[in-house]
């Protein structure tokens, strides 16, 4: 199953977050965030996408002061 779209939104925000481009965000972080290369949000499945957004925020967390 591809990418719903809300999965879509958020890595549009999270490419324009770092000032990049979808595609380069995905090649760039693809292996870091669910172990595989991709080249565009048509080659991640939504279980994938799922797995990258969890660990995006779990990430981003590491920064918040509480």
């Amino acid at each position: 199953m591809k990418l719903n779209t809300i999965q879509v939104s958020i890595f549009k925000k999270l490419s324009k977050e770092m000032n990049m481009d979808v595609d380069s965000y995905l090649f760039k972080y693809s292996e870091q965030f669910i172990g595989v290369h991709k080249r565009s949000l048509a080659e991640l499945s939504e279980k994938e996408g799922d797995i990258w957004i969890n660990k995006a925020y779990v990430d981003s967390l590491k920064d918040v002061k509480f």
